[in-house]
């Protein structure tokens, strides 16, 4: 099995030289690589383009939410990159997911739920007195119902999404991180066999392989870390 199939790596790099030459570096050892906001907002379309002369598939965390007419011709502007995945906030209402998915072409609307940031806390902040995993169920099932392809949960929630929603969704994981790894800013992780075990249909990982020394080796500890996983169930 190939498994690195799973793994996208987030290069969350502000350096356009530093994202190209990384991403020849680790492009024959992954399944994908994501480009957020921090990328897209320097470098645009032009700099999509040039990380797709690499040849593989990006996922695009731009995280869309406005109104729908304008998130529909924000996407417009961008789907001809044809990236493999596009991430819109499914806050943004079952109006603008459904007009997306009318001008989606080949690209897959990924809904995202609730930030790996935040927690029950700040959900309670919000004025929102439910658990992190009812939220995401909710917001889960709004995005199902307006015909997103997938959505972004915390690793902590996949395995109820998978139980509930079955094969009908594609199920991204960030919050991914080693055993020794540090947390940073995210609250509710998990390792990557534990993960895919749970469920998850594809893992982003950012600085367990962007800040290694030797980013090739952190891949293949993290690709020996699902196959220990997989093959314990087994």
């Amino acid at each position: 099995m190939d498994l690195k199939k799973y793994v996208y790596c987030a290069l969350d790099f502000s350096s356009l030289e530093k994202t190209l030459n990384f991403t020849q570096e680790i492009s024959k050892e992954i399944g994908g690589v994501k480009l957020g906001l921090e990328f897209f907002l320097k470098y645009g379309i032009e700099g999509v383009k040039k990380i797709k002369k690499f040849g593989v598939p990006i996922f695009l965390d731009l995280k869309l939410n406005d109104i729908p007419n304008t998130v529909k011709k924000a996407v417009q502007n961008i789907i001809n990159l044809n990236p493999e995945f596009l991430t819109v906030h499914i806050s943004g209402g079952k109006n603008m997911l459904k007009e997306l998915v009318k001008v989606k072409n080949k690209t897959k609307i990924i809904g995202v739920t609730l930030l790996t940031s935040l927690d029950k806390k700040d959900l309670k902040s919000f004025g929102i007195n439910i658990s992190e995993s009812t939220f995401v169920e909710k917001l889960t099932k709004v995005g199902f119902e307006s015909g997103v392809d997938g959505v972004v949960s915390s690793p902590l929630e996949v395995k109820q999404l998978r139980n509930k929603f079955g094969k009908k969704l594609i199920y991204i994981t960030p919050g991914i991180r080693m055993a020794n790894d540090n947390s940073n800013d995210q609250k509710r992780l998990s390792t990557p066999g534990k993960a895919i075990s749970d469920g998850s249909s594809l893992l982003v990982i950012g600085r367990t392989i962007t800040s290694s020394t030797n980013p090739i080796n952190s891949i293949n500890k993290i690709i020996a870390n699902i196959r220990s996983e997989i093959e314990s169930k087994n």
